[in-house]
């Protein structure tokens, strides 16, 4: 039978690639349509993005377990839920299986959340967390996106499934899951299906009822042992947050990206290599320009055109490469250009407007590129969330 797809497909196609943050989100929100899906004889794909290194800790006696290896325990414990829901087909993304092509095996890990003045947000962009740079939240979202459609292209699935745009309740993992699968279901033109948590049903939404496996999901979720403990007919997750388990879960069909931009996964070797060498040559286009005409106007008009080449280029892709390669065509234009020869250099003088210019351009290149450019961060919390400004582990 067909579930979720919203293809014509032979009923034993359907296939849905599941895109999680964290070990035991699968179970806690669709664990009961996996099992379901599966039971129909639908094939199910899970890829979990990172291994939840920074969630806290429930049973006293694996309190010691951090970092990485709470990040091993945390793998044995999606095995042990995956099994209760006869899943067999689930991956960490970066791993085997789950990269794009002629990229070295990684992980992600996790970002940790805390509550600020904006909501939720990274712990890395508090100082407190590791180096931001192999953090879901972290890593240019394009990274995330092709190794996803890497999954994409092997299993063809007919549905993705991931978080709405809020990410649920704000965890910026979940947030960047959400960019990353929608993004990747837009790119290889597949249904994209948000999980909603609140219940709150809209025509068009797919309910599934779950009641049939509802033992099974308990089951699967008392192996994140963790993360949470079963108690009766709810759940008590790490911080005290108590929610009821799930007899029905909802989804809601999405079209769109889920981010502004050109994503540059979209784009195979031919074409990145078009349009870098494309934003080169523009580079030295405005660069040319720009030294030409340095003396001629107030020296802010051509930095204020190099400002806004280049972090046009930044807002129209969602990687920096383009970007990137601009600004070395551009710098390269003008440090070529401002030389000096026996007569000295007739187009950059050893003026202020002229020392403005050469430097200038290197400074605005520099702070473009560097600029992070994040998803936005949900200000939405779940009802029984700690109160802002309290660290709050992953779920």
């Amino acid at each position: 039978m067909r579930i979720l797809s919203t293809v014509r497909v032979p009923e034993s196609r359907e296939h849905v690639l599941f895109v999680h943050a964290h070990p035991d989100d699968e179970t806690i929100s669709t664990g009961g349509t996996m099992a379901t899906l599966i039971d129909s004889g639908a094939e199910v794909t899970l890829v979990t993005c990172t291994r939840g290194e920074r969630g806290e800790v429930i049973p006293p006696e694996l309190q010691h377990l951090s970092g990485d290896a709470l990040g091993a325990f945390r793998e044995t414990e999606l095995a042990a839920a995956m099994a209760e829901l006869h899943l067999g087909d689930y991956r960490f993304l970066g791993d085997d299986g789950a990269r794009a092509l002629h990229t070295p095996p990684h992980r992600y890990r996790d970002s940790g959340m805390q509550w600020g003045e904006d909501g939720a947000q990274p712990l890395t962009e508090s100082g407190d967390g590791p180096d931001a740079r192999d953090t879901l939240t972290g890593v240019e979202l394009d990274a995330v996106v092709a190794d996803i459609l890497a999954v994409a292209e092997e299993v063809h699935p007919t549905a993705i499934v991931s978080y709405d745009e809020r990410g649920g309740y704000g965890h910026p993992d979940h947030v960047r899951a959400h960019e990353a699968a929608r993004t990747a279901a837009l790119l290889a033109d597949v249904p994209f299906f948000a999980i909603v948590g609140d219940g709150r049903e809209r025509p068009g939404d797919i309910r599934i009822d779950v009641e049939p496996v509802l033992e099974r999901k308990k089951r699967a979720l008392r192996a994140h042992r963790t993360q949470l403990t079963v108690e009766g007919e709810t759940i008590v997750h790490s911080g005290g947050q108590v929610e009821p388990i799930g007899r029905s879960e909802l989804f809601r069909p999405q079209r769109g990206p889920a981010s502004n931009g050109i994503a540059w996964a979209r784009f195979g070797i031919t074409g990145r290599i078009a349009v870098s060498v494309i934003a080169v040559l523009l580079g030295v286009i405005v660069g040319t320009i720009g030294t030409a005409n340095n003396q001629a106007v107030w020296v802010a008009i051509p930095l204020g055109i190099v400002a806004l080449f280049l972090v046009g280029l930044r807002l129209l892709f969602t990687s920096r490469v383009a970007a990137g390669f601009a600004a070395i065509g551009l710098v390269g234009a003008v440090w070529l250009l401002s030389q000096t020869g026996p007569g000295g250099s007739v187009l950059v003088p050893a003026t202020t407007s002229g020392y403005l210019w050469t430097f200038g351009t290197i400074l605005i290149a520099v702070v473009v590129l560097a600029w992070p450019r994040r998803g936005k961060v949900s200000r939405a919390t779940m009802g029984t969330s700690s109160k802002p400004g309290k660290d709050v582990g992953t779920p």
